[in-house]
């Protein structure tokens, strides 16, 4: 008898777990995701060494829920890279490097960077700016 009723109650647990996991929000290890995507696709041969987020915000307008998450990252170049950032006119891959300027990297170098993430909730989970859910 106790083992059916432990064997429920695990279940019950089980379920409600999953139930709400497509209601969390985005964390440290999906941020780092999200954000190596969209180097990737921007051609930034770089490697995410850290990332952490320091603030986050949901924003609900027109019916439409969305999260920002600010991040503090450290980015890797091990082949070097050179940024061409002063004259970027749409939010790519110098926003999400926090680079206003023109600047190189040598081989190896570590550059901290600051950000914000941007997330709209959908049926499929937290959709980000790599056009991926979550």
């Amino acid at each position: 008898m106790i083992i059916r009723h432990l064997r429920l109650l695990l279940g019950l647990a089980a379920a409600i777990s999953l139930a709400g996991c497509g209601s969390h929000q985005p964390g440290d290890a999906t941020g780092a995701k999200v954000l190596r995507n969209i180097l990737e696709k921007n051609g930034v041969d770089a490697k995410i060494v850290s990332f952490k987020k320091v603030n986050a915000r949901e924003v609900k307008r027109d019916n439409v829920d969305a999260f920002e998450l600010m991040y503090e990252a450290e980015v890797q170049f091990p082949e070097g890279f050179e940024a061409k950032c002063r004259d970027e006119r749409e939010r790519g891959k110098c926003a999400f490097l926090g680079i206003d300027d023109d600047r190189t990297f040598a081989k190896s170098e570590v550059h901290t960077s600051e950000g914000t993430l941007h997330f709209v909730k959908t049926e499929k989970g937290w959709m980000a700016e790599d056009n991926n859910a979550y």
